[in-house]
């Protein structure tokens, strides 16, 4: 093959098709789902998974909250909380694998909201207290939760449920992988 640069390159014949076919014989025809095949199915990526089926559980959970201008993400803060009522919010944030930010931002919200009072905790750690109003306020919302827990079980049937429940505990718990071991 002779490789032609410059002037000569502009000014060379372009090969016609026929040409081209006759020197380039076609590859066999490929389908573009045999290609896929051959590769990584993402449509059973964990990670993609997990992501679309919390957003779908979020949203629902939300839909229930929404009269009362809260969220399942915030609703879910305000327990942990009350669960841990001295945890600074890197502990309540590692604890129940909110991200830090997250649950700064939504800690500030509820602050707005006057649902929960920041008081000082050890060196310059951020602790949050539940008001008497966000204490009323979840005493109010527990049974829509509760009813939303129901409507997750139906979905689900209580046994599985109680499975996912406790596969998602599981990959909870999953914090590194093999290669960063390595």
């Amino acid at each position: 093959m002779k490789l032609v640069t410059g002037k000569a390159a502009a000014t060379e014949e372009k090969p016609t098709a026929k040409a081209f076919e006759a020197r380039h014989p076609p590859l066999n025809t490929v389908h573009i789902h045999s290609i896929y095949r051959r590769m990584d199915d993402f449509g059973q990526c964990m990670v993609s998974n997990t992501r679309m089926a919390a957003r779908a559980i979020t949203r629902r959970y939300d839909a229930y909250l929404r009269p009362y201008g809260l969220t399942a993400t915030q609703l879910s803060l305000m327990g942990a909380i009350r669960k841990m009522p001295d945890a600074a919010v890197s502990e309540l944030a590692e604890t129940w694998g909110f991200e830090r930010t997250t649950l700064t931002r939504n800690l500030d919200r509820l602050e707005a909201m006057g649902l929960v009072v920041p008081r000082r905790g050890r060196g310059n750690a951020r602790i949050s207290e539940i008001t008497p109003k966000g204490q009323a306020l979840i005493t109010e919302l527990l049974p829509l939760w509760r009813r939303a827990q129901a409507d997750m079980k139906a979905v689900l049937t209580r046994e599985g449920f109680s499975e996912t429940l406790t596969m998602l505990k599981r990959l909870a718990k999953v914090q590194e992988t093999q290669h960063e071991r390595s």
